[in-house]
């Protein structure tokens, strides 16, 4: 793969990563205006009782999570094989296809389904993270992560506040209709704006699935990330399922509660996009194992005192708070596993933190979920809680002395 000689990274980088920074927040703006809202949409199709509409959302959640997790090392392997672009082009534009077609549903187990197809193509966030690695100088790798996890908090700010409003004026179909246009814009400006000098490697040389397999055993570190990214998003997705019925709760109506969720959400994303840019800088600089392990403990303690909220409003200045913390930890994870991945295994590297991701997405959302349908909505709060600073305690200890040599090398 050419590089540059001033810069280390691929000629003209700066270009397609400004795109690829766009067409990320463009598509992020598209999930977000349909995915926080899958709890009261599954209510639009007929699942009334508060309890059974918990646990039906929390196995849409994960049934897509699942099959992402499945998926997503065969999508990376295929990134190393055939090139970064046509992965970030393929996750982008089947999702929008699939998205737009749940606007047809009327019934919550052909929602189920869609949503176990959309795992299978998922990955747009992974996909484009590779690519970002592979383009970028090493000096710049935490930076750049942090910068396209702003994107995707830009995008998950505006999402849900634009879904919720689509949603109580025009109807939650009205939503995913949306989305599936603003999935179909971003993927149209990868394929024709964003570019990838890619070299496929000879057959005898790419390396064999027990090789890939290897990685885990051979690079510790890397499997100590790769754990670590699981706990942490088991921990911040155990409240999806039930944050917008926790909301109908605490305001005692559902008048406006998609808009006010969304609300919610969006200043946690707006916070968290700040985070994102700074904390993958000062990985840069003082060691990233030390920010992933602060971020992760603070906002395990921040999470404590929402399950003790009563409005809705003391809910939103805690969680923008919290994301300010939050924010940091996925993208500084990020640039720990391009530094610590073997170059011609990236793709399958970031393709087991995808499902280390999707294993979270799957496991949070049935923690939570069951959590709340035993013991209250509170509960979850508590999951989100532990988990969080399980994740950091786990990272500042099996990476103990490790934050020189992160910075720049693997």
């Amino acid at each position: 793969m050419s590089q540059s000689p001033d810069d280390g990274g691929q000629p003209g980088w700066q270009r397609t990563f400004a795109v690829l920074w766009l067409s990320q927040a463009i598509a992020m703006i598209g999930f977000a205006a349909v995915l926080p809202f899958m709890p009261l949409y599954v209510r639009v199709l007929g699942v009334t009782d508060p309890s059974q509409a918990a646990v039906w959302a929390g196995a849409i959640a994960s049934i897509a999570a699942l099959t992402q997790a499945v998926m997503a090392p065969v999508w990376g392997t295929w990134a190393d094989r055939y090139g970064r672009k046509p992965m970030v082009s393929r996750s982008i534009l089947s999702g929008g296809v699939v998205v737009a077609a749940m606007a047809a549903i009327d019934d919550v187990r052909q929602l189920l389904v869609a949503r176990a197809v959309q795992g299978i193509f998922a990955g747009t966030l992974s996909a484009t993270r590779v690519l970002v690695a592979a383009i970028v100088p090493p000096s710049k790798l935490g930076q750049s992560m942090g910068l396209m996890a702003t994107s995707a908090f830009v995008g998950a700010s505006f999402g849900p506040v634009l879904g919720g409003f689509v949603a109580d004026t025009y109807g939650f179909r009205a939503s995913f209709l949306v989305t599936g246009g603003l999935l179909f814009l971003s993927g149209v400006s990868v394929v024709f704006f964003v570019h990838e000098r890619f070299e496929r490697p000879p057959t005898r040389e790419r390396p064999t699935w027990r090789a890939n397999l290897a990685v885990m055993r051979d690079f510790p570190r890397v499997r100590a990330v790769v754990i670590s990214i699981f706990v942490a998003q088991t921990g911040q997705t155990a409240i999806a399922p039930v944050l917008p019925l926790f909301i109908v709760q605490l305001i005692d109506s559902e008048t406006a509660a998609a808009s006010i969720a969304g609300t919610i959400l969006g200043a946690a994303a707006v916070s968290g996009a700040a985070a994102a840019a700074i904390g993958g800088r000062l990985g840069d600089r003082v060691g990233h194992r030390r920010v992933l392990a602060f971020a992760a403990l603070a906002s395990g303690i921040l999470y404590l005192p929402q399950a003790l909220v009563q409005s809705p409003w003391e809910l939103l200045v805690l969680r923008a708070i919290t994301g300010a913390f939050a924010g940091a930890i996925m993208p500084v994870s990020m640039a720990m596993i391009g530094l610590l991945a073997p170059p011609d295994r990236r793709g399958w590297v970031f393709g087991l933190t995808a499902s280390a991701m999707a294993l979270g997405n799957a496991t949070g959302p049935l923690i939570g979920s069951a959590a709340a349908a035993v013991f209250g909505f509170r509960a979850s709060f508590l999951v989100t809680a532990c988990a969080l600073s399980a994740a950091g305690a786990w990272i500042a200890w099996s990476l103990r002395g490790s934050s020189s040599s992160e910075k720049t090398t693997a």
